[in-house]
């Protein structure tokens, strides 16, 4: 099966993990790159509630010290907010699906402006309808209907397809779990992000993907031959493998661990 292909039934990653094994074990240097909410730390209602267990954090200062790996997490957060939940020094982190790094937003001054009138119109137009509350990120903004009732986010739907339809091509929609996430077109998503980091990096490197949501199949399809890995309950992907949870995250970074020491 090819990573790039949709697959309904991923395998789950320690099923096979003797032939991962191997490929580690060959591998003269790894990237690894990480979602971040879902991923390294557990889903929370509320994004300020997600946090990194204590063992977590700790492998993640080990790995990021190790001299045959790169690692980097890639999240719709901001790159700072990122950065300070990690609380890891050495790890690269990249915000906004790839649009933001190194502290630098990629976006045109113009296309800040259409997104915060966008935004302000929406939260006016959502405001009336209960379960719903827009996130604002500066360079993208999120609208959550965790709490909403399927009418709601009816409703709310048709609201965002009203306000966002005038915008044509300048924005776009990247459908998340109970989110919608209105992203300029300038952000390419993560796919491009792993991409560009791979092609700066001094050596060749086996890619190592982990993500949990919609927005990381793009960089699953990116990487046709590193090792993909969804996480969470199945669904159609295109990863290679799946693991659980994030529980199950950082006991394949253990074993990571183990295999290039």
């Amino acid at each position: 099966m090819l990573a790039g292909a949709a697959s309904a039934n991923p395998r789950h990653l320690f099923e096979h993990w003797r032939s991962i094994r191997a490929r580690l074990k060959r591998a003269r240097y790894v990237a690894l790159f990480l979602d971040f909410d879902g991923t390294l730390a557990p889903l929370r209602d509320r994004p300020e509630e997600a946090e990194l267990s204590t063992l977590t954090r700790r492998l993640l200062r080990r790995l990021a010290r190790h001299p045959r790996l790169t690692v980097c997490i890639i999240s719709g957060r901001r790159a700072a907010d990122t950065r300070k939940r990690a609380g890891v020094r050495g790890v690269c982190c990249i915000g906004l699906h790839g649009g933001e790094r190194d502290g630098h937003l990629r976006l045109k001054p113009q296309t800040l402006k259409v997104l915060e009138r966008a935004r302000r119109n929406l939260e006016e137009r959502l405001a009336r309808l209960e379960g719903l509350w827009v996130e604002d990120k500066f360079a993208s903004f999120v609208v959550h209907y965790q709490e909403a009732r399927p009418k709601v986010v009816r409703q709310a739907r048709a609201l965002v397809r009203e306000v966002l339809e005038p915008l044509g091509s300048r924005v776009r929609v990247l459908h998340g779990k109970k989110v919608w996430e209105i992203l300029p077109e300038e952000i390419k998503g993560k796919g491009e992000a792993v991409r560009e980091m791979l092609s700066e990096l001094a050596r060749p490197a086996v890619p190592i993907y982990v993500g949990d949501d919609i927005t990381d199949e793009s960089a699953f399809a990116a990487l046709p031959r590193g090792v993909t890995i969804r996480v969470g309950t199945p669904r159609r992907t295109r990863a290679r493998y799946e693991l659980r949870n994030s529980e199950e995250v950082q006991v394949f970074l253990e074993r990571l661990e183990a295999e290039i020491s």
